[in-house]
């Protein structure tokens, strides 16, 4: 399922305990690892974005003295991306994972989102370089990527652990089965525990896709745990992750437009938020 696999690495902590997740991954799988450093352009000319006068029409732009320190980080994004690079390689092969790695220079989630294209899964840590959340993931890489891959993306937080438990959040729509397909294939790929959560909140009867999902994993020869609450979706979500010691929460990705997630929140945005176990936003490829 996933053949392909990409970890953009920016020397974070908190990428790196992506890319331990994706290597984890990738053995189970017989995955390729698709290894990712950008250099953000935006950093790289800052200097002369602040040395220039954008109000004035005739202001001569960046000063030389500038234009070296924008010169100076480019080269020194040069040297981390390729040491990081290495690394990655150096643990892929040491894993007996294949790799490829790239260094592009340009907009972080632009650059992502085009390798995303050819890849199957995404894997990310929720924060990286400068990656302070600030309100529910809004303007952030992570948000860009989530909402805009044409694949999952797998939402790390610590260091990988065996996958034994998944829970999969299961409301009846089209990401929700998109979800749930990829929770029965890794059931089934280490005969782990399946558990398929239906949550009512009040406004839709969520009984009959209960038993749909229930249904599906029976036919897949999986003897899946139901469960079937009311009450907010994301918190019951969390309660059920924690109550049955989860490893592995599937989820749909985002059902609201930006605009409404923005006001209103989101199941995605508090799940991952909040987790304390590694998160998959799950949108199968076209």
């Amino acid at each position: 399922m996933f053949e392909r696999i990409l970890i953009p690495i920016d020397n974070s902590s908190e990428s790196w305990v992506a890319a331990h997740h994706a290597i984890a991954l990738a053995q189970e799988e017989g995955s390729q690892l698709i290894g990712l450093y950008i250099a953000d352009e935006k950093v790289i000319s800052s200097p002369c974005w602040a040395s220039a006068d954008a109000m004035d029409p005739l202001s001569p732009g960046c000063d030389p003295m500038m234009l070296q320190q924008s010169e100076n980080i480019r080269k020194q994004f040069k040297e981390l991306g390729e040491k990081a690079l290495r690394d990655l390689r150096q643990q892929a092969a040491t894993a007996g994972v294949t790799i490829e790695t790239y260094f592009e220079t340009g907009i972080v989630p632009e650059i992502i989102l085009e390798y995303a294209q050819n890849a199957d899964l995404v894997v990310m840590g929720r924060r990286g370089v400068g990656g302070k959340w600030r309100g529910p993931l809004f303007g952030s890489t992570f948000e860009a990527v989530v909402r805009h891959a044409p694949c999952p993306v797998l939402a790390t937080v610590s260091d990988p652990r065996p996958l034994n438990t998944l829970l999969v959040a299961y409301d009846g729509s089209d990401r929700a089965r998109d979800a749930l397909e990829i929770a029965m294939h890794l059931a089934l790929e280490k005969d782990r525990r399946l558990i398929i959560l239906t949550v009512d909140d009040g406004k839709h009867d969520r009984t009959a896709a209960s038993f749909e999902a229930a249904a599906l994993a029976r036919e897949k020869g999986l003897s899946a745990k139901r469960r079937l609450v009311k009450g907010h979706v994301a918190e019951q979500i969390l309660i059920a992750a924690d109550e049955e010691n989860v490893d592995l929460i599937l989820i749909g990705a985002y059902g609201h437009s930006r605009f409404l997630a923005a006001i209103l929140g989101s199941t995605v945005n508090d799940v991952v938020h909040q987790a304390a176990t590694p998160v998959m936003i799950c949108r199968k490829q076209p």
